[in-house]
């Protein structure tokens, strides 16, 4: 990185599935560590969302995904681990995966709710954006996470 990261960490979520329950307790903990999140609340007004979003993945030293049950039906969030996981390929980027009541296997081989989001994304994306997607997240199902919570899946 050219420059010094302004953010510890890159919080990438799906806000209806977690940002009222999960993500409040999980950012009064890290800042409780010392540590500098950054979430899309972050984000200046009336300009584009989707290259803030970008520019603060580079601007970061590390992502968190928190990988929920909606996701994948988030165009936005499927284009931020496409970018974080090529990162963490090519520069060693950290990423710390956290499956939010969801089951990583599900994840990895797009079932259940994972395999409804991308039945409509191929009716509106193009083929091989969706193929891109579909490898990113069976790449994320991969990763070695933190399941919360364990083992129930709502």
């Amino acid at each position: 990185m050219a420059t010094e990261p302004k953010h510890d960490v890159f919080i990438c979520f799906r806000g209806r599935d977690c940002r009222d329950e999960f993500l409040p307790n999980l950012v009064k903990s890290l800042k409780g560590a010392g540590i500098v999140p950054f979430l899309d609340e972050d984000t200046e007004k009336g300009v584009g969302i989707t290259p803030q979003l970008l520019a603060a993945i580079e601007e970061s030293w590390s992502s968190i995904i928190v990988m929920s049950k909606r996701f994948a039906t988030s165009t936005h969030c499927l284009g931020e681990l496409e970018v974080i996981l090529k990162k963490n390929k090519t520069s060693g980027y950290p990423v710390m995966p956290i499956f939010y009541r969801v089951d990583p296997s599900h994840v990895k081989k797009q079932k259940k709710e994972f395999k409804r989001a991308f039945t409509k994304h191929k009716k509106e994306e193009s083929g091989n954006q969706v193929n891109r997607w579909k490898d990113a997240l069976a790449e994320f199902g991969n990763l070695v996470g933190w399941v919360f919570p364990s083992p129930n899946y709502r």
